[in-house]
């Protein structure tokens, strides 16, 4: 290739790179894809919503482990960490290059000697030549395979930590979402008693038989009902959006939620609930991938002390007929060592041997943070155990007491005051009921994946109830 062409492809790259700059309006971009991706996503939800009417817990778990952002990101570095250790294994097989060389020289070269010229080559002569090399002895290419085969390993784990961590999330929005379910149903019957008293008690004072202060008590106690009805209306909505959003759908849309069978708590004492967190979390296990990754990094500060060697063979065939051997073969071995390097192998080396101090300690903060983290979700436990127990006893007392004092008030042996007070100590122990049952659930959860143990394989669902 002359110089002119050089010349001449140089200036058609250049604009082709000016050309793909200018090419690219970032505002049409941000406006195609605010367009684009709502109406792409609803569809894909109404796609999804539409296969069943309503969904259990299963179902919003099974949802959000297709189709949750976090899930197929961490799937996505799982694959990329896969393709590193690829990358990591060619290492170990040897390389081969393909050079192809034309060259045209016009006028043919020549050299005068003694006064008579002779040409030193064809006019236009092509070279191919074949290069093939590989490691004989580097050990850190076994050191460096071993570090991705570890990683490979983490990126698994770490795919497996996200789908835990979203089906806790997906079961604290669920129950969630079902508790505010049942406490708006809960509001209504409220606002339909406080709104009945305070007819009755709107009557009785347009009769004189009650004071004004009487009636605009169970007045305000019948608005704030109403209130906090709207109220749970708009937070059971969001509840709903939080839900669609970590199931990877639309959370403009509208989903019906079905309940199930609550969430049985893991059994044992609180010591063989940590030993079995400290064999399962993925975490430590995480944790104990880095440990041997930084070992091999020291392992590899180790083999930078050593020689590497080399050995490469090629062919060379060429289309110059003044050469006496058109093609020939080459071989030879290559030794590489290094000798002074500034000391930067040495620094190196203690740099590799204080990572992989730190990597222990790392792995023991871990296991102590696990183990916390189980003594406060089995405290939890049994606390939310005893609250939801006394939330029910208390809601069967309030009831009780209510059933009654409305009788007496159609007697007319209960003020309206009391009766009012009454309304609000059995509606707040309704709640607190609601509350308990929620934070029960919530309670096992966490403590189920404080111990690495939240179930992540739910297989689809036939009509009949059974497994596909």
């Amino acid at each position: 290739m002359t110089r002119n062409d050089k010349r001449h492809l140089s200036m058609l790259l250049t604009l082709l790179l000016f050309a793909g700059c200018r090419s690219y309006d970032g505002d049409k971009a941000r406006r195609e894809h605010a367009t684009e991706y709502p109406q792409t996503l609803s569809a894909k939800t109404e796609e999804i919503l539409s296969q069943q009417d309503a969904l259990g817990l299963e179902d919003c778990i099974r949802i959000a482990l297709a189709n949750s952002l976090q899930v197929k990101s961490s799937e996505i570095q799982q694959r990329i960490a896969k393709l590193e250790r690829g990358v990591a294994f060619a290492n170990f097989l040897p390389t081969v290059d393909l050079n192809y060389k034309y060259n045209a020289t016009d006028p043919q070269l020549v050299r005068s000697i003694s006064g008579f010229e002779a040409a030193m080559s064809d006019k236009r002569v092509r070279e191919v030549t074949w290069d093939i090399q590989t490691s004989i002895f580097n050990p850190a290419t076994w050191f460096l395979y071993s570090m991705h085969s570890r990683g490979k390993e983490i990126a698994d784990l770490v795919t497996e930590y996200t789908e835990q961590m979203t089906v806790l999330q997906i079961t604290a929005c669920y129950f969630y979402c079902l508790s505010l379910e049942e406490y708006e149903r809960a509001l209504e019957s409220q606002v339909k008693a406080a709104t009945t008293l305070h007819e009755e008690v709107a009557a009785f004072y347009k009769e004189g038989l009650a004071s004004e202060w009487q009636a605009g008590q169970v007045a305000v106690m019948a608005q704030s009902r109403e209130i906090e009805l709207r109220r749970t209306a708009r937070t059971r909505e969001q509840a709903k959006a939080d839900l669609l959003a970590a199931m990877g759908l639309s959370p403009m849309s509208d989903i019906t939620l079905r309940p199930e069978t609550p969430l049985e708590p893991a059994e044992g004492s609180m010591e063989a609930l940590i030993a079995e967190a400290l064999l399962c979390h993925p975490q430590l296990r995480i944790s104990d991938r880095q440990v041997a990754i930084e070992k091999e990094k020291v392992k590899m500060a180790i083999s930078s002390f050593l020689p590497v060697f080399v050995g490469a063979a090629g062919r060379m065939d060429s289309s110059d007929s003044f050469l006496k051997y058109s093609n020939y073969w080459y071989g030879g071995l290559a030794g590489t060592l290094s000798i002074f390097d500034g000391f930067a192998n040495i620094n190196e080396y203690k740099a590799a041997k204080a990572r992989q101090q730190d990597s222990y300690l790392r792995r023991e903060q871990e296991t102590m943070t696990i183990i916390l983290e189980v003594i406060r979700a089995h405290l939890a436990l049994e606390t939310a155990k005893e609250e939801t127990a006394l939330a029910q006893n208390a809601l069967d007392v309030a009831t009780k007491r209510s059933v009654e004092t409305q009788q007496r008030w159609h007697e007319g042996l209960v003020s309206y005051s009391d009766m009012a007070e009454v309304l609000a100590a059995t509606d707040k122990a309704r709640m607190q009921a609601i509350s308990a049952r929620f934070q029960h659930q919530v309670s096992i959860a966490t403590l189920l994946n404080a111990m690495g143990k939240t179930r992540t394989n739910y297989e689809e669902q036939g009509h009949d109830g059974q497994s596909k």
